[in-house]
Parts: structure tokens; C-alpha cells; sequence
């Protein structure tokens, strides 16, 4: 099993991510951190880990996707599973999702998240236990929550275009060729920076910009989740500060599902009802 943690400027919080890792009651695995150019003290927290399970590869800033994808290029593992450096993994991750990937014969699997390790709050919720069919669109696998077999990964490298959305981006790929098996069981702690590409919205508009070019046949294929994804980038919309940026981004959402129901929730934060998209907000999928 050969482990990725892609890392840039995270000295202060790496080694927790990793110790979550090396402390897997499934043990026989090569953790390999692939330093992002930081300019912090990475390299020396990285390297004072005593275990010799732990590869150190040092790159120049090239992105996380790059990261990953080198990573993926010096696995030596029949399997692969993907941590972030801010992140925590349960101590028996790799262990449930190698029994089911061993069971099920599949090819990959994800569990579900707790948002900064809160059990109420739990991510993805739309899916149910079980292989994901070729119309369940793959909208939530974040990339510490997969697990595959080396295979899997070594055919679909990330996209180094993608600001934001690798791991849907990549999983389209990836279901049109491989089987995906959800778990429902929370085996992540998934920790939300203040600094997080997960907080920009102009690349979050560019990466649905790319998606639209990359997979033009969302709309076709996916035609049950158009509503849902139209709520994820209005959802994005609505959080942005940029004029610009957030009527593109409607433009975006309306452009996968122009339904009563987006209608609404548009015309309610069009009119201030803050309170009432408050209440609703569980309403949105958010990414």
C-alpha cells in the first residue's frame, strides 16, 4: 500500500496527518510526502518522523495535482489511498476500505468525511452504501477519502489544469472505466483552512469553466443530478465578494439546471433573505 500527502507550507500541522497514517491498524504501507516547494520548516518536521515507512520527495511549486501525480509515479504499492496534509485519517481506514475493495471486487472506494471532525457534520449525503452506478454523478469523492488499487490512478493521472475540483474532475475519468464502491462510514476528520483553495471562488468558477469543456457531456449523462450541481456553484455564488465572479457563476449554475427550485433560492438571495437561506443552506451540497 503506498500513501500520498501531497504538503505545501503545512510544517505546523503535517505531522498529525502523517502520524494518522503511520498509525493505521493496517500497517504494511510506504507513506510518501511530496513537498510542494514550501518555504517554511517541512522538510525538517518531515524528516524528523522516525519511521522508515516515510519517503521525502522534494519538487519545485508546481501544484497539488503535480504533487499527487509524482507521488503516484514512485508508488510502489499495489494499492493507493491519498491524505491531505491538514487532514486526519481513523485509525482503521485502509483496513475497512482494503476488506471491501477485497470483497466487493471493485476497483475503488470512498467513505464519508466529518467537516473539521464534527460528526454532525457529515460529507458527502446524497449517496447510499453500495457500488456507485455510471448515472450516480461522483460529486463529493474528495481525494482523502479514496482508496484503489494502483492500477486505478496509474491510468488517470490529475489534471495539473484544475485549480479546484481535481478529485471530481478525475473521477469522471475514472468511472467511466473503472467500478467505485461508497462506503457510509466516516473515516475522515477533514480540516477547513482559512487559506484553503476550497475558499476561492474565482477558482472555483475557472474549474467549472475547465469541468464544462473537459466533460461536456455532464448534462446527458448525469440528468438526475443537474438540480444538485446547479445548488453547489449557487451555493459558491452567493459566498463570493466579486460582482463579476458571482454572476458567472450563476450564469454556471443556471446553465446545468434552471428549474423552480434554483429559481428561488436565487430570487431569495437576491432579495437579502438571509435568514431564510440560513435555514435552507442544508439544502445546498457543498464541495
Amino acid at each position: 500500500m503506498s500513501v500520498i500527502i501531497p504538503t505545501y507550507n503545512r510544517a505546523h500541522m503535517i505531522k498529525r496527518s502523517a502520524e494518522s497514517v503511520l498509525n493505521q491498524s493496517y500497517s504494511n504501507l510506504e507513506l510518501i510526502i511530496v513537498d510542494d516547494g514550501s518555504t517554511d520548516n517541512t522538510e525538517e518536521i518531515v524528516k524528523s518522523i522516525n519511521d522508515n515507512r516515510v519517503r521525502y520527495i522534494k519538487q519545485h511549486n508546481q501544484g497539488a495535482c503535480a504533487a499527487r501525480n509524482n507521488g503516484i509515479n514512485c508508488a510502489k504499492g499495489v494499492f493507493i489511498a491519498f491524505q491531505d496534509s491538514d487532514d486526519v485519517w481513523h485509525p482503521k481506514k485502509l483496513e475497512i476500505q482494503l476488506d471491501i475493495l477485497k470483497k466487493n471486487r471493485v476497483d475503488l472506494c470512498f467513505c464519508r468525511m466529518a467537516i473539521n471532525g464534527d460528526v454532525k457534520k457529515i460529507f458527502p449525503k446524497n449517496f447510499n452504501e453500495g457500488l456507485l452506478q455510471q448515472t450516480e454523478l461522483p460529486l463529493g469523492a474528495s481525494t482523502q477519502t479514496l482508496c484503489a488499487y494502483t492500477k486505478v490512478f496509474k491510468t488517470d493521472l490529475f489534471d495539473i489544469e484544475m485549480p479546484r475540483f481535481q478529485d471530481f474532475e478525475i473521477m469522471l475519468r475514472i468511472q467511466k472505466k473503472f467500478s467505485i464502491y461508497l462506503t457510509n462510514q466516516v473515516l475522515v476528520d477533514y480540516y477547513l483552512q482559512e487559506d484553503s483553495i476550497s475558499s476561492n471562488q474565482e477558482k472555483f468558477l475557472k474549474a467549472w469553466e475547465l469541468i464544462k469543456i473537459k466533460h461536456p457531456d455532464i448534462k446527458d449523462h448525469y440528468p438526475k443530478h443537474l438540480n444538485q450541481i446547479a445548488r453547489v456553484i449557487l451555493y459558491w455564488a452567493f459566498t463570493s465578494k466579486n460582482k463579476s465572479t458571482k454572476q458567472k457563476l450563476i450564469k454556471e449554475a443556471f446553465y446545468y439546471s434552471k428549474t423552480l427550485t434554483t429559481i428561488l433560492i436565487y430570487i431569495l438571495h437576491w432579495l437579502r433573505l438571509y435568514k431564510i437561506i440560513k435555514k435552507i443552506r442544508n439544502y445546498f451540497v457543498v464541495i
